[in-house]
């Protein structure tokens, strides 16, 4: 059974584990103005799908106020290569409910790079992984698996929701899109006609993704599209599909 998070372990690596999104991006605000307690890093595991937006707001907002802080921000990889790619190699594509993107190509990566940090102390509590969850999601709030490492959950803490972590960012002049990978199945109506309308490298990526494995297992036929069908297939009356939280379509 993992262990009890206490403030009590001095020797513990403290990291903030950082998706991109509206959660972990009000967290770091939140350490930089003291309401939050600061942690030895900031780590996150960048999939080779991410959206562009994200990347940008990294490189351009997150590494300076980062480094404004004396916070190292570090960006790992999983040795799988980019997620899409990884995905139509094995003719697959990513289905809602299974979030094996997620085991793979977040927590795998960041877990190997915190070991290289921490080492491995058998049987001891080496480190803390603050996780941005809400009030709204609190469904996804779990013990760690692994009894190393304990997860942390600030916001939870403070009893806050995705909405006020959207108001805190806008009252510092900071717009966050919900964070996720060009091809994530949890997406709404309206992001995935973003992708479309703005990115069309991506969405030609996602189209590939889709049509490789309808070619392969037209059987076993789930789309990127959490109503099962294809991206193709009238994606103006499935952008009426609203999504506010992070646990959407589960």
């Amino acid at each position: 059974m993992a262990p009890v998070i206490t403030d009590h372990y001095e020797d513990m690596f403290r990291f903030l584990s950082y998706g991109g999104g509206v959660q972990s991006t009000a967290m770091l605000l939140m350490i930089r103005d003291g309401l939050l307690p600061k942690p030895d890093g900031v780590i996150f595991s960048d999939t080779g799908s991410e959206r562009k937006e994200t990347m940008e707001l990294i490189e351009s907002k997150i590494k300076p106020l980062c480094e404004s802080m004396d916070l190292p921000f570090h960006i790992v990889e999983s040795h799988l290569g980019r997620l899409d790619d990884y995905y139509r190699s094995r003719n697959a594509i990513p289905i809602i409910g299974t979030r094996h993107c997620t085991a793979k190509f977040k927590i795998r990566p960041i877990r190997r790079f915190v070991r290289t940090i921490v080492g491995n102390g058998r049987g001891k509590l080496l480190a803390e992984c603050w996780l941005g969850i809400t009030t709204d999601e609190s469904h996804r709030e779990s013990v760690s698996d692994v009894k190393w490492m304990a997860n942390r959950f600030p916001l939870l803490e403070k009893n806050l929701s995705r909405n006020d972590c959207l108001d805190y960012l806008k009252a510092n002049g900071l717009e966050v899109i919900k964070s996720g990978c060009f091809m994530c199945p949890y997406q709404s109506g309206d992001e995935w006609l973003d992708i479309r309308d703005n990115f069309p490298d991506l969405w030609n990526r996602a189209l590939t993704l889709e049509d490789s494995y309808f070619e392969a297992r037209p059987e076993r036929w789930k789309g990127l599209r959490h109503d099962g069908k294809r991206l193709r297939d009238d994606l103006e009356s499935f952008a009426s599909s609203k999504c506010d939280s992070g646990g959407c379509f589960i």
